[in-house]
């Protein structure tokens, strides 16, 4: 399992600058300057888009594993209930 990745690796993805929040809103201020820019969704769905493919990679890999343990432990089981082959 030495392959896999940790969900939450850094990417090196810049984030938005946070705006204040004791922002007080006045009867002047234009409406959209108090909504994030464009810039800030188009990275935030640029870093979700590329989070979900890494981690669906990473989900396929671990139920190929669980499958794999999973097999070893109904062979392990079939072993320890079978009666033993003498008895003394």
């Amino acid at each position: 399992m030495k392959t896999l990745k940790l969900a939450q690796e850094y990417k090196g993805v810049k984030r938005p600058a946070k705006a204040p929040k004791n922002r007080d809103v006045k009867m002047e201020d234009d409406l959209i300057d108090l909504f994030p820019r464009p810039r800030y969704f188009q990275v935030h769905f640029q870093h979700v888009h590329e989070n979900s493919h890494d981690l669906q990679g990473e989900l396929v890999q671990l139920k190929d594993y669980v499958a794999k343990v999973d097999e070893k432990l109904e062979r392990l089981m079939a072993l320890l209930s079978r009666p033993p082959e003498h008895v003394l």
